[in-house]
């Protein structure tokens, strides 16, 4: 199968890049042909809160980049043509687009149209079906370009259904989000909690990823408040870039109860740094007030830790409530603070359980997917 993958990839930073790059590996280490179309401009400044978009380090996207080839200027439609030329002259089986926002819409349509034209299959791989913010969009621009697609693909099922209230037809799959399988080592936890100078018997919870408003940090700094106070000793840790303002968050981590408890990591955490924390934390907490599904359950997973998290959008198709962790209602401090109370005083999970979970979730099921849509493009078994 000849594979098309138009979305962001590495140097651009974030779970939608990783994706795209895990899905490429997965798809090569089966033996198909890959083409990654990528981004050499996403946001402009003025949509984007953070302090860069690229990963720690790296230097924009190159043209001298084979792996992923950085055409697409979100703000360009010269670049959009170029980039469905470069696609169709591919001659791709399969064209997969990522899609999480629509502000990108019309430019992947734009490939989408072209790909279709040049005979090869259309799947939109559909993150998120409204923005996670409830930015306004037109409804003709947020769906542009879904009635070129041959399948839309969502990993959960409440997608499929915004997607339908959307007025979106056509085959909809769930494919589970797929466990990482590049750049996760599993570290020792006594070797992490020294690195970290945590202690042995304290409890440790762990926030990891951008904190935005649905995120529900706020939530967590409520439920944790909630925690009784002296013995199991226990800490928290939020580790990610803010893209909200902090200030409210600093003054209440600074005094009591939560002042030597709980600690601020503001900034992009690289993969080895992500590994310690993942290893010294007894379970990674996700208090969404809302989502779609979550890039971080799986990478938990991926480091044997349990998670504890709200019941709001996939989240409850993923994650069995008391076995690969525990499932709270949203906008519910106590209740997220009595889930907290149980990890703190002894509650564990099995780690073969949370192992089954991620053999459940593999790139190879994903590609498996396209597979199915490669051969019907031109009659060509899959390679």
């Amino acid at each position: 199968m000849r594979l098309a993958i138009v979305g962001p990839a590495p140097p651009w930073r974030g779970g939608i890049a990783l994706h795209t790059a895990e899905m490429a590996a997965a798809a090569r280490a089966r033996g198909h042909e890959v083409l990654v179309v990528s981004f050499r401009r996403l946001y402009p400044a003025l949509l984007f809160p953070g302090t860069s978009q690229l990963e720690p380090g790296a230097r924009p996207p190159s043209p001298d980049d084979r792996d992923a080839r950085p055409m697409l200027d979100s703000l360009d439609p010269l670049s959009w043509r170029h980039a469905a030329a470069e696609v169709a002259a591919f001659r791709p089986d399969v064209v997969v687009l990522q899609r999480w926002h629509p502000f990108f819409q019309a430019s992947l349509a734009a490939i989408a149209r072209s790909a279709r034209r040049a005979g090869a299959r259309v799947a939109w791989m559909v993150h998120n079906a409204e923005p996670h913010e409830g930015v306004a969009f037109p409804h003709a621009l947020a769906t542009l370009g879904f009635r070129e697609g041959d399948a839309l693909l969502v990993h959960a099922s409440s997608e499929a259904r915004r997607l339908a209230a959307l007025g979106v037809t056509g085959p909809v799959t769930v494919l589970r989000h797929p466990v990482p399988s590049r750049n996760v080592e599993r570290r020792d936890r006594s070797e992490s909690r020294r690195e970290l100078r945590v202690p042995e018997d304290e409890t440790l919870f762990l926030f990891f990823g951008y904190v935005r408003p649905y995120k529900g940090v706020d939530l967590l700094l409520d439920a944790l408040a909630r925690l009784a106070p002296g013995d199991p000793p226990w800490r928290a840790i939020v580790a990610g870039e803010w893209y909200v303002d902090r200030a409210a968050a600093d003054a209440r981590v600074a005094r009591p109860p939560l002042a030597g408890h709980v600690h601020l990591v503001d900034r992009y955490v690289p993969d080895a740094e992500a590994a310690t924390l993942f290893a010294a934390a007894d379970v990674v907490v996700l208090p969404y007030r809302d989502g779609t599904q979550s890039g971080v359950v799986p990478l938990a997973w991926a480091h044997g830790r349990p998670v504890v998290t709200t019941a709001v959008g996939g989240l409850p198709e993923v994650v069995e409530d008391g076995s690969t962790g525990l499932l709270v209602p949203p906008l519910d401090a106590d209740a997220l603070a009595a889930a907290l109370e149980r990890i703190r005083h002894g509650l564990r999970f099995d780690a073969t359980r949370i192992d089954a979970a991620v053999a459940r979730a593999s790139w190879g099921d994903f590609v498996g997917a396209l597979e199915e849509l490669g051969p019907r493009a031109r009659g060509r078994e899959t390679g």
